[in-house]
């Protein structure tokens, strides 16, 4: 006979078989009684809608790092409508040493006032998994919503506090547990990566030649040699120095001019910094750059009004550091302001959030302040970096994905290959620099045509009536920033941020005139 357990916000029916229950704050958890690695086990719990995302991205943020996902729907239960994918990896029972296939079962689903998400996992081994698959199912049709609305989020908010102080218990007692591991693994990890992040690398026209023999294209290799382009190519070095100011680096806080302030957009959100580059550590010179200066490149709401600030080279420097609360205070204001069709902004919706005030100045920009002193809210809470990384700059070749992007035909056509995806990834794999995310300056990138993204970005020169740079052959990748590694950046579904610039512009130092766009597969 079913049992139904039930917390303040919904109820469910648990199948007999999981002997096991628990039901704290907000959660209910059923399991064997007779544990073991393999036990199957369901959990159902409620939490707040995510302001700027489906369930169907954020389970794509949720899931991008884990095992495979093998199985992808959309799925309606008890008139809640939602998304629900399958992953499946391994598991090991450490006691036995035993290793079997482990598939996990993960469903979002939106409540009918839209202001409550319920979240259902299922973990089974290969054996169990009909059975656990068809109750987990049986189980998610049975959920019968008892809150809603302001109730729902009252019970959330005491379900989460609940819930946090028997965290911070656990927690507690593991970091003091771990820390003397962590940092002998931690001190092991630097030598290592010292070593490794500053080893030379070969010649690129050796690597270029080692790919084109491995491949067997020794009588393609004068043709394809005209196709390549020269690039530079970027890689983590590990944490930043925060004393050395005007280096290249991705994360952290930018600097700037003195006297200049952080970037801000029209609704006085600061923009996401994401990446600083000085011009006179670059080996290599596709494009005609001033020879020095720092170009700091920021990005706004939705991967929109970016920016990249130029600073000449006899400026006086000013760190700015990213605020260490800089992703709270984000989360909290997103929560405070609404956005404004007519005004083409965000303005304040009269919530307080986190010990939060905001005011709204001349030009209809919002100022947020905590305790009477102004703090800094981001346009996005999900470009904040987790740190600043040092940039190592090596010569580099790319290749394009595609043919004719020489402008010559008849190059282009002797060097057709069947291939020539096949090449360009091969040769962007034996001139990886590390083991961490490839940045890039100049040459091609990008999953299309190198054509057709210079033709979004004459396109958006038009748009903006920049008539005189308005022509696709003009532009050129200023920087390509990837997704990962130590500042963790994750662009859509880790993706490629892509910032271009117009000859013209760039050979005079001029970098306001910029286009960008996201790329992710």
């Amino acid at each position: 006979m079913m049992q139904r357990l039930e917390t303040a916000e919904f109820s469910i029916e648990a199948n007999p078989i999981f002997d096991s229950t628990r039901v704290s704050g907000g959660s209910i958890s059923l399991r064997h009684a007779q544990q073991t690695a393999f036990s199957p086990q369901i959990s159902v719990w409620t939490a707040a809608a995510e302001r700027k995302l489906s369930p169907q991205r954020w389970l794509t943020k949720l899931t991008r790092d884990d095992d495979p996902v093998i199985e992808r729907k959309a799925v309606t239960f008890s008139g809640m409508h939602g998304e629900m994918v399958t992953l499946k990896g391994r598991l090991e029972d450490w006691d036995t040493k035993q290793v079997r296939d482990w598939y996990r079962l993960r469903v979002v689903l939106v409540a009918p006032d839209g202001r409550t998400w319920y979240h259902a996992t299922a973990m089974t081994s290969e054996v169990d998994r009909a059975a656990v698959e068809a109750d987990f199912l049986r189980l998610l049709g049975s959920i019968q919503v008892k809150l809603e609305g302001i109730a729902a989020g009252k019970e959330q908010l005491a379900s989460d506090a609940e819930q946090a102080a028997a965290l911070s218990q656990i927690k507690h007692a593991m970091d003091t547990a771990a820390q003397a591991q962590q940092a002998r693994e931690k001190a092991v990890a630097r030598a290592a990566d010292a070593t490794r992040l500053h080893a030379p690398v070969a010649d690129v026209q050796a690597r270029f030649d080692a790919v084109v023999t491995m491949l067997g294209l020794d009588d393609k290799r004068e043709f394809l040699r005209q196709i390549v382009l020269p690039a530079v190519s970027l890689t983590e070095l590990g944490v930043a120095d925060a004393n050395s100011i005007g280096i290249s680096r991705v994360g952290g806080g930018p600097d700037l001019a003195a006297g200049q302030d952080w970037p801000r957009d029209a609704s006085g959100f600061y923009l996401n910094f994401l990446a600083q580059i000085q011009l006179s550590e670059l080996p290599e010179r596709a494009e005609v750059l001033p020879e020095a200066g720092l170009l700091g490149f920021f990005t706004g709401s939705d991967y929109s009004d970016w920016r990249v600030v130029f600073t000449p080279s006899d400026a006086t420097l000013v760190a700015h550091a990213l605020p260490d609360d800089a992703i709270d205070t984000t989360e909290a204001a997103t929560r405070m302001v609404v956005w404004d069709s007519e005004r083409q902004r965000f303005v304040a919706n009269g919530a307080s959030v986190g010990g939060l005030s905001v005011d709204t100045d001349a030009h209809g920009r919002l100022q947020f302040r905590r305790d009477g002193q102004a703090v800094m809210a981001f346009a996005s809470e999900y470009e904040i970096s987790r740190s600043a990384q040092a940039l190592r700059l090596e010569r580099s070749l790319s290749a394009p994905l595609h043919p004719a992007v020489s402008g010559n035909p008849d190059i282009d056509a002797a060097a057709a290959i069947d291939d020539l995806a096949g090449f360009a990834l091969a040769l962007a794999e034996q001139l990886k620099v590390g083991d961490g995310p490839q940045h890039q300056m100049f040459g091609v990138c990008g999953i299309d045509e190198w054509q057709s993204i210079q033709a979004l970005a004459a396109a958006h020169a038009a748009r903006q009536g920049w008539t005189d740079i308005a022509a696709p052959d003009g532009w050129f990748v200023l920087l390509k920033l990837a997704s990962g590694g130590g500042a963790d950046f994750s662009f859509s579904d880790h993706g490629d941020y892509l910032f271009l610039a117009h000859r013209q512009d760039a050979a005079k130092g001029e970098f306001s005139r910029i286009y960008a766009l996201v790329e992710s597969s």
